[in-house]
C-alpha cells in the first residue's frame, strides 16, 4: 500500500509538472493534453535519462535521474514563458470538471489494477521472469546500457526502454524490482485508461465543433 501511494504521488507530480509543456505543445486539443500529461512526463523523463546515460553523460543512479528531471523542468519553464501560469490556472479553473474526472479515473484504474495484482502477485509464465530480470539488471547496473542478466560481461541486446521507465520510478520510490514489476503494469493500465478517455474526449469535442 505504501509503495502504491508513493508511485501515485510521484507520477501525479510528474504529470502536474509536465502539463504546462503539454498545454503548449497540444493547443488544438480540447483538454490541452491534460489526460496525457502523466504519460508524456514519464516518457520524456525516461527518454532524457536513457539517452544521456547511454551517451555517458549521466550515471545510472538516482543522481542521473534527478538531472534528467531537472532538464525536463527546464523545458517546462521554457513553455511556461510562452503561456504563463495565469492562463494555465484559468484553464484549469474553467475545466475543473474535466480535471476532476481525469484524476478520479486514473486513481480508480491504477488503484483497481494494483489490487488485482496484489491478489495474484506471482511473476511467472510467458516472458514475465525475463522482464523482471531486465528491471533488476537496470536497477543494479552502474551505467547504461544495462548489464545483460543472461550473458555476463555484455549489455542487454534487446529492446528495454519500457523497463527503463519502470526502473526510474522504482529507484526514486525505493521500490524493489518485483514490486515495481507489478506496480509498473498497474501504472500502464491506469495511464491507458485516462489516455483512452482523453482520446475520446478530444475526438467528441472536435466533432461537436464541426457540427
Amino acid at each position: 500500500m505504501l509503495h502504491f501511494i508513493i508511485w501515485y504521488i510521484l507520477i501525479s507530480l510528474i504529470g502536474l509538472l509536465t502539463f504546462p509543456l503539454a498545454y503548449w505543445l497540444l493547443p488544438a486539443l480540447a483538454d490541452r493534453g491534460y489526460a496525457f500529461s502523466r504519460a508524456l512526463g514519464w516518457l520524456l523523463w525516461g527518454y532524457l535519462f536513457w539517452l544521456l546515460g547511454t551517451l555517458g553523460f549521466l550515471q545510472n543512479d538516482i543522481g542521473g535521474e534527478l538531472v534528467a528531471l531537472l532538464l525536463l523542468l527546464g523545458a517546462v519553464v521554457w513553455a511556461l514563458r510562452r503561456t504563463g501560469w495565469r492562463e494555465i490556472l484559468a484553464w484549469m479553473r474553467a475545466e475543473k470538471r474535466l480535471v476532476l474526472t481525469v484524476e478520479i479515473l486514473f486513481l480508480v484504474a491504477f488503484g483497481g489494477w494494483t489490487l488485482v495484482r496484489a491478489a495474484n502477485p506471482q511473476i511467472v509464465g510467458t516472458e514475465k521472469p525475463m522482464e523482471l530480470a531486465f528491471i533488476n539488471a537496470i536497477l543494479r547496473s552502474p551505467t547504461l546500457p544495462p548489464i545483460d542478466p543472461w550473458l555476463s560481461g555484455f549489455s542487454i541486446s534487446y529492446y528495454y526502454f519500457g523497463y527503463i521507465l519502470v526502473a526510474v520510478l522504482a529507484r526514486l520510490a525505493g521500490t524493489s524490482g518485483n514490486m515495481a514489476f507489478n506496480l509498473g503494469g498497474s501504472l500502464v493500465f491506469g495511464l491507458s485508461a485516462v489516455g483512452s478517455f482523453g482520446l475520446l474526449y478530444n475526438l467528441l469535442a472536435h466533432r461537436s465543433k464541426d457540427t
